[in-house]
């Protein structure tokens, strides 16, 4: 039988997904911000700021719902694991959004979805067809034409980017085997708080601080509370509907992506570019209506400022 919009269901498929795209459009806000603030502000110093101040909102959530901030689960390696991957991905891809147009980061980011297919298949030994192996490998392929390694146009801190898709993809194949009694406020806490230690330690080491005009300051408030309501966004996208209805909307985030690129960054992507990110998206779309077919897709525990 199957579920039309009009019924309760349907309704909240709709608004399910209303949300993800709200949360998209606000996740590409926060990256326009966070790059143009790149341009005022030490790349370590920005995320101690953003991470810091998160991290303490995302406490004061936990606090409200009554949820523990420190437990024998949430400090256990796998949790630890997760977090470090989260920090590896996150500063790898703020510190490329510095040097590469908010459009060729972006695009590269929505391989992400492919390489945790891979992930999956390889260290948690799930089942993964042929066909599926065949859009990663297609997806893998539009990656290449974006970077575009040996030809004009090749960006080498580009390559940032996919080493944070790589990142991102380890954390959510990690996160399927944490447990599910730990809440995704108090994850997403403690890889703020790892965030927050690693930024930190790098800002030490480079010693090199800014002091920022009005501006920029606005820009940084803008950037924590469009991350904070995006991941409630997505919070309430993912527990709303069915994450198999959702999950392919986080692929709008490029789209905004490349509004704001083009009309207030100048950007101009290349055919290279917009073939290449087709190829990704489209991969990535039919790995997920697979998986879609097999079982229903898992939750991502968490987020990051990449998402």
């Amino acid at each position: 039988m199957t579920t039309d919009s009009s019924t309760p269901a349907g309704d909240d498929n709709l608004r399910a997904t209303g949300f993800m795209v709200l949360s998209m459009a606000l996740f590409a806000t926060e990256d326009f911000f966070i790059k143009r603030i790149t341009v005022e502000m030490p790349v370590s110093q920005m995320l101690f700021i953003i991470c810091s101040t998160t991290a303490v909102i995302l406490a004061l959530l936990c606090v409200r719902k009554g949820l523990p901030l420190v437990t024998r689960d949430v400090l256990g390696p796998q949790v630890m694991g997760r977090n470090f991957c989260e920090a590896f991905a996150t500063i790898s891809f703020v510190t490329a959004l510095a040097l590469v147009p908010l459009t060729l980061a972006t695009a590269i980011q929505q391989a992400t979805p492919l390489l945790v297919t891979a992930g999956a298949a390889i260290w948690l030994g799930e089942t993964v067809g042929w066909r599926r192996w065949t859009a990663v490998a297609v997806g893998m392929a539009g990656v290449l034409l974006i970077l575009r390694p040996g030809l004009d146009g090749f960006q080498p801190e580009a390559l940032l980017v996919m080493i944070a898709a790589v990142g991102l993809a380890a954390r959510d194949v990690i996160s399927r085997r944490i447990p599910s009694r730990i809440a995704t406020l108090q994850l997403a806490f403690w890889a703020y708080v790892t965030l927050t230690i690693g930024s930190g330690a790098l800002w030490l080491v480079r010693s090199a601080t800014a002091v920022p005009e009005l501006r920029v300051w606005l820009e940084l408030a803008a950037a924590i509370g469009l991350g904070v309501i995006g991941y409630l966004a997505l919070t309430t996208a993912t527990r709303l509907g069915h994450v198999s209805t959702v999950i392919p909307f986080r692929y709008t985030r490029l789209v905004f992506a490349m509004i704001l690129g083009v009309i207030l960054l100048g950007e101009r992507p290349d055919a290279l570019t917009l073939i290449g990110a087709a190829i990704v998206v489209g991969s990535g779309l039919y790995a997920l209506m697979r998986e879609r077919r097999r079982k229903r897709a898992i939750p991502p525990r968490g987020r990051s400022l990449m998402r």
